[in-house]
């Protein structure tokens, strides 16, 4: 019997999650299929990219190469291109990325209670990522949008001492979409540590899409304070369940994120 082959490409994959993830799925619907973690390092992705596209029936992507990607590809989709990153692709006759960050942030969100609806929202980092949370949260109705990074360069962006500066006054919800903090460097966090705690007092909600470890410095220093706050895990199970999606062309069982949240064990 054919077996569906499946991956994650990045440059370092020693923390994914997303085997036991997509393994889960696939006891949910049951399917017989096989997911790999394919590292490549920089500079390679372009010699690399091609034979995936042959050998299997999709794959998705991580950092550092979610716009990189792109001009590798036969088509994109009009959401992805609007995102303007690429986390999920659909191989075949064309191969066709898509973007399913997007909609895993969003539900992740909800899952929380954070609504961003007629409020700032702070996104530290000014990547791949980046680009599927700004594109979820307002959508979701946010009043208005700062990209932190440690090199400004659009007008959207600002550096870490404006930031610093402004959100005091502003609050709003702040989203980590940096790797600070993530396994196996758990002692980092994005925002320094003369500022964390003021900062995080006057978020409505904190956000970090770092799903290992299941707390970060950030998270846990919200919490403190009564801040809410979460991890990433929901988001990469929702994004998985809705590449799935995509790649099995048909919908998912009702509230499987939700389900997955609860039943897997995995940090």
């Amino acid at each position: 019997m054919f077996m569906k082959q499946y991956g994650l490409i990045g440059e370092k994959l020693g923390h994914s999650l997303s085997v036991p993830i997509h393994e889960a799925i696939w006891e949910k619907i049951s399917l017989a299929a096989s997911y790999r973690l394919i590292e490549i390092p920089r500079g390679e992705l372009a010699a690399v990219v091609p034979e995936l596209l042959c050998t299997l029936d999709g794959f998705n992507i991580t950092v550092p190469y979610k716009t990189d990607v792109m001009p590798l590809l036969d088509e994109i989709t009009p959401f992805a291109r609007e995102v303007g990153a690429v986390n999920t692709v659909l191989t075949g006759e064309k191969s066709r990325g898509y973007n399913t960050d997007d909609p895993g942030f969003e539900q992740m969100l909800r899952y929380f209670g954070m609504n961003p609806d007629g409020r700032p929202v702070f996104i530290l980092g000014s990547g791949g990522a980046m680009r599927a949370c700004r594109n979820a949260v307002k959508r979701m109705g946010a009043r208005e949008t700062w990209v932190v990074s440690r090199n400004p360069k659009h007008a959207d962006e600002i550096s870490y001492d404006d930031f610093y500066a402004r959100f005091p006054d502003m609050g709003g919800l702040i989203v980590n979409t940096t790797p600070a903090g993530m396994y196996p460097r758990v002692e980092g966090c994005p925002i320094d540590t003369a500022h964390l705690t003021s900062i995080v007092a006057r978020a409505d909600g904190v956000a970090d899409i770092i799903f290992n470890p299941a707390e970060t410095v950030l998270t846990a220093a919200a919490k403190r304070v009564g801040t809410p706050a979460c991890t990433g895990l929901y988001m990469l199970i929702a994004q998985a369940v809705e590449a799935e999606s995509i790649w099995q062309g048909c919908s998912m069982p009702p509230h499987l994120a939700e389900t997955l949240m609860k039943e897997l064990h995995l940090l």
